[in-house]
């Protein structure tokens, strides 16, 4: 029963950081209102929280299903572990740039994302995305025991 409470977890967690990083892309644009900065913030916080989540469910799963060698000898486990810390090295950016606004959202100010970095973002955001699409390629290969 725990592996299929944890399985659910992580799955929940996928979809959760999956719709967190379009929401952020969706909501972001160069000029934003006080609100729509800090609903790009919180959404940056679930999109955190949520990969933080996968992670340790997905290591939890290595030890409640398969087993560790199984996973350690996949080509695809590696591949998806792969994608997952370019995905995570990519979100430091964003992070930081949301980050940066606290103080004018606390104080009630908006944001005007310069041209440079409102693109820079667009990419990093839809680059992410694209990666975590592979994500369930990847684990459905490792699942079948792809070993590539």
């Amino acid at each position: 029963m725990a592996a299929i409470i944890v399985a659910w977890i992580h799955y929940v967690s996928i979809m959760l950081m999956m719709a967190s990083v379009l929401g952020e892309h969706l909501g972001l644009k160069q000029d934003l209102s006080a609100p729509e900065a800090r609903a790009i913030q919180r959404l940056d916080i679930i999109y955190g929280v949520s990969a933080a989540v996968v992670l340790v469910t997905g290591i939890m799963r290595m030890y409640l299903e398969k087993g560790t060698t199984y996973y350690l000898q996949n080509g695809a486990f590696h591949a998806l572990v792969g994608v997952f810390v370019v995905a995570a090295l990519l979100s430091i950016y964003p992070t930081l740039a949301f980050l940066r606004w606290r103080a004018d959202t606390r104080a009630g100010r908006g944001q005007a994302v310069k041209s440079g970095q409102f693109k820079r973002l667009q990419m990093i955001l839809r680059t992410e995305m694209a990666l975590l699409l592979l994500a369930p390629l990847l684990a459905t290969w490792m699942a079948h025991g792809a070993l590539f």
